[in-house]
C-alpha cells in the first residue's frame, strides 16, 4: 500500500510541477522558444543593423551637406544646410530605431513580454503604413502611366510590395497569437496539455 502512495504522490508532484494542473509551465522546466520566434528576432536584428548603417550614413552625409554649403559660394547656401540638418536629424531617428530594434530582438529570444507587445504594435503600424503607402503611391504613380519612360511599372510594383509587406506582417501578427507563442512570452495562462 506504501508503495502505491509514494507512485501516486510522485505522479502528482509530477504533474503540478509541469504545469498540467497548475496551467504554469515555469516551476520546474522552462519552456522551448519556438522557432518562429527565433527567425522574427533574426529578421529583426537585420532590420536593426540595417537602420543603424543607415542611421550613420545620414549623419555623416547630413555633416557633409551642412558644412559644404558654407564654404562654397552659392545662391542658397540655406537650402544645403538645411538638408544638411534634416539629413543628419533622420540619420539620428534611424540610429534609435536601429538601437530600438536591436534591444526588442533580446526581448524576442529571451520570451520578454514587453518585446511581444512592442513587436505587436510595430507591425500594426507597418500594415498602416504599407497601406497609405499602396494608395498614396498609386495616386502618385498614375499620372506616369502614360509617360514612356517606363515608370508604368512603378506603379505595380509599389502595390505588389506594399501587398507583401502587408501579408507578411498578417502573417507575423498570426504567429505572434498562437497559444504556444503567447504561452512563451507569458502572455496566456491556459496550459498547453502535453503529457
Amino acid at each position: 500500500m506504501k508503495y502505491k502512495y509514494e507512485y501516486f504522490s510522485k505522479n502528482v508532484l509530477k504533474y503540478i510541477s509541469s504545469g498540467i494542473i497548475l496551467g504554469d509551465t515555469s516551476l520546474d522546466q522552462k519552456m522551448e522558444r519556438p522557432l518562429g520566434v527565433t527567425v522574427i528576432a533574426i529578421l529583426v536584428v537585420i532590420g536593426g543593423i540595417m537602420s543603424l548603417f543607415g542611421g550613420i550614413s545620414l549623419v555623416v552625409v547630413g555633416a557633409i551637406l551642412s558644412t559644404s554649403f558654407n564654404d562654397v559660394s552659392t545662391s542658397s547656401p540655406f537650402i544645403g544646410s538645411l538638408f544638411g540638418v534634416l539629413s543628419a536629424a533622420l540619420g539620428a531617428v534611424l540610429l534609435v530605431v536601429g538601437i530600438g530594434y536591436i534591444i526588442m530582438s533580446y526581448g524576442l529570444l529571451k520570451g520578454k513580454g514587453w518585446a511581444w507587445t512592442i513587436t505587436i504594435i510595430l507591425t500594426l503600424i507597418g500594415i498602416a503604413i504599407n497601406i497609405i503607402s499602396a494608395i498614396t503611391g498609386g495616386v502618385s504613380n498614375m499620372s506616369t502611366i502614360n509617360n514612356m519612360n517606363g515608370e508604368a511599372n512603378s506603379f505595380a510594383s509599389g502595390i505588389v510590395g506594399s501587398v507583401i509587406g502587408i501579408a507578411i506582417s498578417v502573417t507575423i501578427i498570426y504567429y505572434l497569437y498562437r497559444p504556444r507563442v503567447k504561452l512563451f512570452f507569458g502572455k496566456t495562462s491556459s496550459k498547453i496539455s502535453t503529457p
